[in-house]
């Protein structure tokens, strides 16, 4: 295995200093529902951004290529860079990858942004992958329940609608021995995910997990979820988890999104 590959494989807790913080002082984590469509339609940071970025730099960057999907806010990408990766940011939002490109600027670091659709990407190799993907179950009639860039939170009636995408490519899109962290809520899924890593020959696990009050989006729509049994009418809060999994042995391939 090469030297890069063993270091993608490797989970140490040593983190570079400084990453979080240069990522939220620029990109500030809110909960404010007017917030949420400022900056050209893209989702600003919360608390799943944070999990995800605390996550990827616990463990050694330097000179890995990561590949962030779904960037958004580009928080994650850019937080990639200042920990010394080579980064490729994708997203099918131009809002969100012009965003990206501005965040980069800001921190002073290179990140390549591509304005793709998860389907489209087919650029291989990568030693980390991330996704922070559209994730609220959108029960019928919801769609439209909260201010801001839809695209970027609705998940489809069962919140799965962009994770099964990212779990049918990422595997065929990774070095040896190389690791893809996807963060998301209990309400969409967990075990599915987890599942579908697993069949695609990924070692998998939820690594990280916390929970959180409900934002803006899930309060929005809170009736129409637990009607629809994802939320219990009682809970005021959800768990969101970052999936860890890792290729190992033989280059799996691109599998048909169910």
């Amino acid at each position: 295995m090469s030297t890069t590959a063993s270091r993608a494989e490797s989970v140490s807790r040593q983190r570079p200093l400084g990453v979080r913080s240069a990522v939220t002082d620029s990109l500030l984590i809110t909960s404010d529902v007017s917030a949420l469509h400022r900056v050209q339609d893209v989702y600003r940071p919360q608390e799943d951004t944070a999990l995800l970025v605390d996550e990827l730099t616990s463990a050694d960057l330097s000179g890995l290529r990561v590949l962030d999907l779904c960037t958004g806010s580009g928080a994650v990408a850019v937080a990639a860079a200042l920990a010394g990766a080579q980064v490729t940011a994708v997203d099918s939002c131009r809002h969100a990858v012009a965003r990206t490109r501005r965040s980069a600027a800001d921190a002073g670091v290179e990140v390549r942004t591509v304005c793709a659709d998860l389907a489209d990407v087919s650029e291989t190799g990568f030693d980390v992958i991330t996704c922070n993907p559209p994730y609220v179950p959108t029960p019928p009639g919801t769609e439209m329940s909260a201010v801001g860039p839809r695209h970027a939170w609705n998940g489809g009636p069962d919140g799965r609608a962009v994770l099964d995408v990212v779990c049918a490519i990422v595997p065929g899109l990774l070095a040896d021995g190389g690791t893809v962290l996807i963060v998301q809520s209990e309400l969409s899924g967990v075990d599915a995910t987890v599942a579908a890593l697993r069949a695609a020959g990924l070692r998998t696990e939820v690594t990280s997990e916390r929970r959180i009050p409900f934002g803006p989006v899930v309060r929005a729509r809170h009736d129409a979820l637990v009607e629809s049994g994802f939320l219990d009418p009682e809970s005021d809060d959800e768990a969101i988890v970052v999936i860890r999994a890792q290729r190992t042995g033989d280059r799996p391939g691109r599998a048909e999104p169910a």
